[in-house]
């Protein structure tokens, strides 16, 4: 009898076959497989936790400086260069007969607050310059010489090559020579300051940067205004002034009365209330060879006296450049008090003209800082030649 080969053998022996060629067919592809899955996973970084700049990431101790060897300092190719943070060029408003040379447009001015950005820190602040003086008093001669304080405002990046124009500001009553740069006034979410308004007004270009000189126009032993007028008057002329330009850099070639007269399209003379008052009685009257440009705030002083007075042969061939007279809207006496002695002026007095180098703007308040900071912005740019 034939031995017949299983067929369960058979069967088995055909599966093994198969699977062989499975195998033979497929491995090389596993492999491949294999090989990228490796270099995918050696290549990846490992994740980093995102953190603020400048700390460390959560739950882990900072990381201590790294040590470099001597070696590893070398460069062998130039590196980039560190860019510098620079501001973009602005165009510095500059009027003429009431037209900005640049623009060609009349100003605009603010009857409100200024916008908030006014009030808040800038990269380029200013520097102000406490300066304390031995003056004599020349209304009174049995008090001899006494000490007073004036500061000085200098703009951001100040440069003694450079010349400045020259702003001279006069607190009011009660105040000091603090009261226009360095007091702060509160309006609640609001801080104002008189010098971060001026580092504003520069760094945007509302006006070309200028020097601020604030005195104290109420020495301590004086009694009554119209001594502190004849006062300050006199120490402008005889000491202020002439201290100015022989320390900074001003357009007049020194501290002679002849160079400051040369130089009067490049001085200015402000106040509020009471400094005001002496911007007409002080200034216009007893200075105007010294002083080119005038600005009162809530206030005037007899201008039918001033404006008679600079019509005098002394004086009545030097220009006005401009004359800006502000106040708080709010209807009171300091308000009709300004307004009377603009118009005064306007009808009066044939070199000014309304709108080209003569202006008034009512400012909604009272009698307070936040009238005379907007009053000081709307006047500023337009002072100076």
């Amino acid at each position: 009898m034939k031995s017949r080969f299983p067929v369960w053998l058979l069967c088995l022996l055909l599966f093994i076959a198969l699977i062989a060629g499975c195998v033979a067919i497929f491995l090389p592809f596993l492999q491949s497989l294999s090989r990228s899955a490796v270099t995918t996973q050696a290549a990846a970084p490992s994740p980093t936790p995102v953190v603020a700049v400048g700390t460390a990431p959560p739950d882990t101790e900072p990381s201590p400086e790294p040590t470099v060897s001597a070696e590893a300092m070398i460069v062998t190719e130039s590196p980039e260069p560190t860019p510098e943070v620079t501001h973009e060029p602005v165009h510095i408003h500059h009027y003429v007969d009431g037209i900005c040379d640049g623009c060609g447009k009349s100003p605009e001015f603010y009857t409100d607050f200024l916008p908030d950005e006014f009030y808040r820190e800038t990269e380029r602040a200013g520097t102000v310059v406490r300066h304390d003086y031995k003056v004599t008093a020349y209304v009174n001669p049995y008090v001899g010489e006494y000490e007073k304080s004036l500061n000085i405002y200098l703009p951001f990046n100040y440069d003694e090559n450079v010349p400045y124009d020259v702003l001279v500001l006069i607190h009011g009553g009660g105040g000091d020579e603090e009261s226009w740069l360095n007091s702060t006034y509160d309006y609640g979410d609001i801080q104002m300051q008189g010098r971060v308004i001026f580092d504003n007004m520069f760094e945007k270009g509302i006006c070309k940067p200028c020097l601020i000189v604030c005195p104290d126009a109420e020495p301590p032993y004086m009694q009554g205004l119209t001594a502190e007028i004849y006062q300050m008057r006199d120490e402008l002329r005889e000491y202020i002034l002439p201290w100015v330009a022989e320390n900074y850099s001003t357009y007049a070639k020194d501290g002679s009365l002849e160079s400051l007269r040369e130089a009067r399209d490049h001085f200015a003379l402000g106040g509020l209330s009471n400094g005001a008052l002496f911007v007409f009685e002080g200034g216009m009257r007893y200075n105007f060879d010294l002083f080119g440009s005038y600005a009162a705030f809530s206030g005037n002083g007899e201008p039918w006296i001033t404006v008679r007075t600079i019509q005098s042969d002394d004086y009545a061939d030097l220009p006005i450049n401009c004359f800006f007279a502000g106040a708080g809207a709010s209807g009171d006496f300091q308000q009709n008090y300004t307004q009377i002695g603009y118009e005064y002026f306007i009808e009066n007095e044939p070199r000014l003209t309304e709108g080209k180098n003569a202006f008034h703007v009512d400012v909604n308040g009272d009698h307070e800082w936040k009238v005379w900071f907007t009053d000081i912005f709307n006047a500023l740019p337009l002072l100076f030649k």
